[in-house]
């Protein structure tokens, strides 16, 4: 406790304030999974009240406050963390929104994995992908903003939709032409203006389908990190899909999770040749396959003429 409210002092927040009372709430009701002190606290702050914005100078300090929970023997993780200080001085008055409430909760799963290999979700990330982690949880948060999505707490529950059929229409929503070359770089790691280039040349079809797949890149990290316990990744793709999956099919899902850059360069590349006999390529016909196992490319509609 005396740890969270340090912190709240040094980023001058209030007692009066609703972020400091729900801060304090937190700590005294809700298990702190995390020994460190300082994650700990940081995190409480970042989930005291969602759609608070931090303006840049409490930003920097928050990180600075976060950063002190980095074990001594972490010392390759310097260079994120000043990362993160460049982006929040040079870029915040670029920041929408949505990134602005979503950067402590970022700032804390950063720190989380450089410590313990797995961010607040328990989502595991290597410390190698650890910049390319926080430039996916960025371009979320971006890309909600580009698909006006509004902050939960903000939404009164006169507007708030929450069928079934409006959660799908919200997801098949495109990227926007930015967005998803910024993502595509992240995950090949291009150069902007070469994937510029490469999506002009891609068939409709295959545009979509990558736009789907960018769409949804981060809910395919999540399954990646559910692949070394079988039943805990079968149980998340079930629970997704809403029905049981045989055997088979969880191994395609499976695979086409651990080739998703893969099936990505090669549509950029045009590579996936088609058969001559079948009018398809095996290899990313199977790929397909296993996304739309996970709803997150649509099946393809092939018209077969009959013969008489």
């Amino acid at each position: 406790m005396n740890t969270l409210f340090y912190c709240l002092n040094v980023l001058k927040i209030k007692e009066d304030s609703e972020v400091y009372r729900n801060a304090a709430k937190l700590a005294n009701n809700v298990a702190i999974e995390f020994e460190n002190e300082w994650v700990s606290s940081t995190m409480i702050i970042a989930n005291a009240y969602p759609s608070y914005i931090f303006s840049q100078s409490q930003l920097a300090d928050f990180l600075t406050l976060a950063a002190k929970g980095i074990e001594e023997k972490r010392t390759s993780s310097e260079i994120i963390v000043f990362k993160i200080y460049g982006d929040i001085m040079e870029n915040y008055d670029k920041f929408g929104y949505i990134l602005k409430s979503y950067y402590p909760e970022i700032i804390v799963d950063v720190i989380s994995v450089i410590n313990q290999g797995m961010d607040t979700k328990g989502t595991k990330v290597s410390i190698i992908d650890l910049e390319r982690y926080y430039q996916s949880r960025k371009q979320q948060a971006i890309m909600r903003e580009e698909m006006k999505d509004e902050p939960l707490t903000a939404v009164t529950s006169s507007r708030r939709t929450t069928t079934k059929a409006a959660a799908i229409h919200k997801e098949k929503i495109p990227l926007s032409r930015n967005v998803l070359v910024e993502i595509l770089t992240q995950i090949t790691k291009r150069k902007r203006q070469e994937i510029q280039q490469s999506l002009t040349r891609l068939q409709e079809s295959d545009l979509k389908r990558i736009n789907n797949i960018c769409r949804n890149y981060s809910k395919l990290q999540h399954y990646s990190s559910k692949l070394i316990t079988k039943e805990e990744f079968k149980n998340e793709i079930q629970k997704e899909v809403g029905r049981e999956l045989r055997p088979y099919q969880l191994a395609r899902a499976a695979n086409s999770i651990r080739r998703v850059q893969i099936y990505i360069e090669n549509i950029l590349d045009n590579k996936f040749i088609l058969d001559d006999s079948h009018g398809i390529n095996h290899v990313k016909h199977n790929l397909e396959y296993g996304y739309q196992l996970m709803n997150l490319i649509e099946r393809s509609r092939r018209i077969r003429q009959r013969t008489r």
